[in-house]
């Protein structure tokens, strides 16, 4: 008798679902603030528009649909991360606590999505910005991973360094450059840039991983529910 649901999780097919929901949140953004900031079109005053009419819209807002799945993947490459970690301990192949490192790491990140802790070292930083010290960050991280790119290297290996190269390109990188005028349309449109790399560098990075996990597994890695009331002997 049946006493589990399963539910596999296939690489691409996930990536895929996840990527096509990142377009639509990308573009429902654009389509917002195009509506809101560009007076040429007309839009904001023929419809009588309001900010928070577009708010939940807007990827750059914390109380919005884009941050929610933001997190949401970086949650979900955070368990992943920390599932490999204990498998790799399980079966003694080693580096088992840069898994866990990395996905206490991203724990963090998926934290910062919706509570904003980048913007509290804004704000200690006075006129410097936040992003001189994720750039540092993000090289530090880098090198000291280097090794463990280097055992899971060609696919799984060059897979993390792109996802990496694209995800931080966009927190820190785009957003750099972006400006501090949040009521103006270039800044809006950049965030839909630097958004943008960020979801799809953390959907990349969840491929990755569910990848990884097939080759390493023989299989797909796959998430089993007991039913209600259902006994195990």
């Amino acid at each position: 008798m049946k006493t589990e649901l399963t539910y596999p999780l296939p690489a691409g097919r996930v990536a895929l679902v996840l990527g096509a929901v990142a377009s639509v949140l990308v573009a429902l953004h654009l389509i917002a603030m195009q509506a809101f900031f560009n007076d040429a079109l007309g839009v904001k005053e023929t419809l009588g528009l309001e900010y928070w009419h577009v708010s939940v819209l807007d990827l750059d807002e914390e109380e919005s649909f884009g941050t929610w799945f933001s997190s949401g993947v970086l949650l979900m490459a955070a368990l992943l991360l920390l599932h490999q970690g204990r498998a790799a301990r399980a079966r003694a192949l080693g580096w088992s606590r840069w898994w866990h490192v990395l996905g206490m790491g991203f724990c963090v990140l998926s934290l910062d999505e919706v509570v904003g802790l980048h913007e509290y070292v804004n704000t200690l930083m006075g006129e410097t910005s936040w992003t001189v010290v994720g750039f540092v960050v993000l090289t530090v991280v880098g090198a000291t991973y280097l090794p463990f790119l280097w055992h899971h290297r060609w696919r799984t290996g060059v897979l993390f360094l792109a996802a990496g190269v694209v995800y931080g390109g966009g927190a820190v990188g785009v957003e750099h450059f972006t400006g501090d005028d949040v009521n103006s349309l270039g800044y809006n449109m950049g965030t839909a840039l630097e958004e943008g790399m960020e979801m799809g560098g953390a959907i990349l990075f969840v491929f990755a991983l569910l990848d990884h996990a097939r080759r390493t597994l023989g299989r797909d890695l796959r998430i089993q529910v007991p039913l209600a009331g259902s006994e195990h002997p």
